[in-house]
């Protein structure tokens, strides 16, 4: 691939996938809002929160095989028009139940283009690391974003307007996707090889990947049960749904923040290090939201977090692709994301209990100490060190 073509090519994965991560992140703090509005309860909130991760729980694993076989371009499109009509629904039957049908249409969807990206981006020629942290840092710039801009308009133009705005987000994404050239989608294409001949569930033998597994889905519900109850706490608290957005925006800003040094953050500590810190950081800060009223010492406690959780993820998801036969990679991508999505159905539900039962503190702190207790079982995993400052280039 000549240079300017890579350049080119780079550039535009980078591009769909902000746009995407804006569209995401930015209506699911809205999703919460908008049935809190309406009447529902805490453990209503949680259940509609995991309806996100409930398909995507159920068939991520068939999803990567399918990248495997069929490649990244076509599964993009596919994504992008479920997302479109996960964002249609509530527009024309604004009620509580088409709340959870949209969700489960954009959960799946957004597994498509998820993992679509990740595999294209991944394999470009370079770095790996580097490219996986660019992923990231262009994830995190659309997660600081997106709720910015959906708080002000929630706030100030109603739930429809903010979600026809992220619909057009979308349509720009496929639109860019067409007009990519297709050697940009070289590293997603199909490859032939034993891919689904042996089980699934036997690359879980390398113990350093399975736990590698379990932190991202551990990162990325504890941002979620984050994203869903903030809200509420925040309007408990009597700030504004614009506030609410601002806040859950420097949660994401940091972890913009933070990637950038993740590369030379792995080469001077190591991956577990790392991890280590991230869980033990994230862990402190959940625990002492609840008992916390004060904005100033909000937003520090939310820098802290979203310096925490914001390196959870891209380490893991570096690994993964790293310790992956090349023919299996989207297979690999899809069970990251069964555990990811598992997690994400699973903790909702059980946050809700919480909530329902104990009130909305509870459900902050027993978090936080979940992932201490996450900090506690990693510091004792070692194989997660293996080939973390090894380059690999193509």
């Amino acid at each position: 691939m000549q240079e300017r073509k890579l350049y080119i090519s780079a550039l535009g994965l980078l591009v769909i996938h902000f746009l995407f991560s804006f569209t995401i992140q930015g209506t699911r703090p809205n999703i919460s809002l908008y049935a809190h509005d309406i009447g529902a309860s805490e453990f209503t909130i949680g259940l509609l929160v995991s309806t996100f991760a409930f398909l995507p729980m159920l068939f991520a694993i068939q999803v990567g095989k399918l990248l495997d076989t069929y490649g990244a371009r076509r599964m993009l499109f596919v994504g992008g028009a479920g997302i479109s009509s996960g964002l249609l629904i509530p527009q024309f039957i604004p009620t509580l139940p088409s709340l959870f049908v949209s969700q489960m249409f954009m959960g799946i969807s957004h597994l498509f283009v998820v993992v679509s990206l990740q595999k294209s981006i991944g394999n470009l020629p370079g770095n790996r690391d580097k490219r996986i942290a660019s992923l990231s840092l262009i994830g995190s710039l659309g997660g600081m974003t997106g709720p910015l801009a959906s708080g002000f308009s929630y706030e100030h133009l109603g739930f429809s307007a903010t979600f026809f705005g992220a619909l057009l987000a979308v349509l720009t994404a496929v639109v860019i996707s067409g007009l990519l050239y297709r050697e940009s989608w070289n590293g997603g294409n199909p490859r032939e090889g034993k891919s689904g001949k042996e089980p699934s569930w036997h690359l879980l033998k390398d113990t350093s990947l399975r736990h590698a597994l379990i932190i991202s889905g551990l990162v990325l519900y504890s941002k979620d049960i984050f994203s869903a109850y903030f809200p509420v706490y925040g309007t408990k608290l009597g700030m504004t749904p614009s506030e609410i957005g601002l806040l859950l925006s420097v949660m994401s800003a940091m972890a913009l923040v933070v990637r950038i040094s993740q590369f030379h953050l792995v080469e001077w500590l190591g991956r577990r290090k790392v991890l280590v810190l991230t869980l033990a950081l994230s862990g402190l800060a959940y625990v002492l939201v609840p008992i916390t009223s004060h904005f100033g010492l909000l937003v520090f406690l939310i820098i802290i977090l979203g310096a925490g959780l914001g390196l959870g993820q891209p380490l893991s998801l570096a690994y993964s692709l790293q310790v992956s036969p090349p023919d299996r990679q989207g297979e690999v991508l899809g069970m990251r994301l069964t555990f990811n999505r598992g997690s994400q159905f699973a903790a909702p539900l059980f946050f809700g209990a919480i909530g329902g039962t104990l009130g909305l503190s509870p459900i902050f702190i027993v978090g936080g100490v979940i992932l201490l207790l996450g900090a506690l079982r990693t510091k004792k995993e070692v194989g997660l060190d293996k080939d973390a400052e090894k380059p690999i280039n193509f």
